[in-house]
């Protein structure tokens, strides 16, 4: 903050934090689960459980993988995602608002921000990614492309300008709680201002 000269609000800063505490928790405490969700409201109380078989699963060896959630509400909308590697290490995510008609529709658009910081990282080319997302309607405009409805055009326009930029995504359907970090994430992204994004 000093030396760049940047500046962070409190809000920032705890959430950095908590981020970071939790991705150490993940990778320090692999025998066990952690519920995410508890995490964000009080870290202190959150417990712990065994990993069950319908959580995260891993890709395949040399492949990355990306969750993403979208979640809306009368009142905000917001999306987050994950990238994960072989070993369930967290190489990137982001979270924030979204403007979009639904959740489906927020969805896409977190799917679009995936594929964006995959090509600006320079993964790009690399390896091959899986894309995983919550949402069966979201799943179904993916695969089917006679199924995407007129008013969304431009933006699978825009979905597969990225994926012409992307060496192989193969799309998935997220079996129950295998996206618990990703809907935690799109959860505080709707608090939030602005885009969140983090990668190393």
């Amino acid at each position: 903050m000093v030396f760049e000269r940047k500046v962070l609000s409190m809000d920032t800063l705890i959430f950095h934090s908590k981020m970071r505490a939790l991705l150490w928790v993940i990778a320090a405490f692999d025998e066990c689960m952690v519920q995410e969700r508890s995490w964000w409201l009080c870290p202190s109380k959150c417990r712990f459980s065994k990993p069950i078989t319908l959580g995260w699963r891993y890709p395949p060896h040399g492949w990355l993988k990306y969750n993403v959630s979208g979640m809306a509400t009368e009142e905000a909308m917001g999306c987050g995602s994950m990238l994960r590697d072989e070993d369930e290490l967290v190489r990137a995510l982001f979270l924030g608002p979204c403007d979009a008609i639904d959740a489906d529709s927020v969805e896409l658009g977190a799917i679009i921000i995936a594929l964006d910081v995959i090509i600006e990282i320079g993964w790009s080319g690399i390896g091959s990614i899986i894309g995983e997302n919550g949402s069966l309607v979201a799943y179904n405009w993916l695969l089917n492309k006679d199924k995407r409805p007129w008013s969304q055009q431009a933006t699978f326009a825009d979905l597969e300008r990225r994926l012409a930029c992307v060496h192989e995504v193969t799309f998935s359907k997220a079996k129950p709680n295998g996206i618990e970090m990703a809907n935690t994430l799109a959860a505080a992204g709707m608090k939030r201002l602005g885009m969140f994004k983090a990668w190393w």
